[in-house]
């Protein structure tokens, strides 16, 4: 009985929002009217002792004693029940940060507009809120992740093990079929994982070192053609306006970026659309873009695309963790670049890339 009750008292109280604001504000403006009542108490009754000292011969110290007991007596109170104030609301913020440290991160503290902790609380809540993104993040990528491993394994086992078992009883068709599926899944492995470590060896630069002038207009053809198979399965028609530019740049970074952006207007194109890839130089600068007459989003998706594991159209995008376009976006941040989303349900998205002409 007795280690329950401990342990209920110990026990941490579920996430939900603290008060703060209550006592400590008010109390700290009544603590000013005491102490302007006490200032004025102690004038007054100094201007009477020095009065009482220079009418009489006959000085009582007695008199001066208590006055001072009482002052003293007043002004212990006051500081008793101040500390007793501020000790509960540090208890409420102690509280709150012992919330956040177990991992309850769906409360905040409830401030007033002149409480005396309010920056503090309004840093918590803040810290509390990232951290609960943070917390739904890591959970969606664990769910994500490991839905997206455990299918092209299981895939790969499935298949494997067919052909172990029934590999003299299947048709050469069937067995082309069949090592078609399992190289596909393993591409798809493949690429998961590069994507993944791309993504935290980007995040981790700060600066670009290889740096050098190519030619851009070629990279992005041949980005074009490395994807030839996958925009010709869907017969999409695939329409550049490539004009010579020269690009000082990381050229294999910047390769990643428009195989992302290239493979994600595929993914997202139907049958028989149209994907348009231009490249100019405009102004000193040079502009690229990637339009699609795909699914188009919302502006609350075009808002979070670049955000990791980010999927919005998880019904109509296929496999995918959400890595590619949080990659364009990092290479963009290291180019010190800009790019622009331009998008619209059921008419397509373009995404505008501004690059300096160094």
């Amino acid at each position: 009985m007795i280690n329950k009750k401990k342990k209920r008292k110990n026990q941490l109280p579920k996430a939900k929002d603290i008060q703060l604001h209550k006592g400590l504000s008010r109390w700290y403006t009544l603590q000013t009217l005491i102490m302007l009542g006490i200032s004025g108490f102690t004038t007054i009754v100094m201007d009477k002792l020095s009065k009482y000292l220079r009418d009489t011969h006959d000085f009582d110290p007695l008199r001066l004693l208590g006055f001072l007991a009482v002052l003293i007596v007043i002004l212990g109170i006051f500081m008793l029940l101040e500390y007793s104030a501020t000790k509960r609301h540090l208890e409420k913020i102690y509280k709150s940060i012992e919330m956040l440290a177990h991992g309850h991160y769906g409360h905040k503290l409830k401030v007033g507009r002149y409480t005396v902790f309010r920056s503090l609380a309004i840093d918590i809540n803040r810290l509390s809120e990232e951290l609960e993104k943070v917390h739904v993040l890591r959970t969606d990528f664990v769910n994500s992740y490991s839905h997206e491993f455990k299918t092209p394994i299981a895939s790969i086992s499935g298949f494997a093990q067919i052909l172990l078992e029934k590999g003299n009883d299947l048709t050469d068709e069937e067995r082309k079929e069949y090592l078609k599926i399992i190289v596909q899944e393993s591409e798809r492995l493949s690429k998961l994982s590069s994507d993944t470590i791309l993504l935290s060896q980007l995040e981790s630069q700060k600066i670009l070192a290889d740096t050098a002038p190519y030619s851009l207009d070629e990279q992005l053809r041949r980005c074009v053609i490395m994807l030839s198979n996958q925009w010709s399965e869907k017969n999409i028609d695939l329409v550049g306006n490539i004009d010579e530019v020269i690009y000082n740049g990381d050229e294999d970074m910047m390769q990643h970026l428009w195989l992302n952006l290239l493979n994600n207007a595929i993914k997202f194109t139907p049958e028989g659309g149209t994907i348009t890839v231009s490249l100019k130089l405009e102004n000193e600068k040079i502009i690229a873009s990637i339009a699609d007459t795909g699914i188009g989003m919302s502006e609350e998706m075009v808002q979070r695309i670049f955000d990791k594991y980010y999927q919005g159209n998880t019904g109509k995008s296929g496999s995918g963790l959400g890595l590619g376009l949080s990659i364009v976006y990092r290479i963009i941040v290291l180019c010190k670049a800009r790019i622009k989303v331009d998008s619209k349900l059921g008419e397509g998205t373009t995404f505008t890339v501004e690059l300096k002409n160094k």
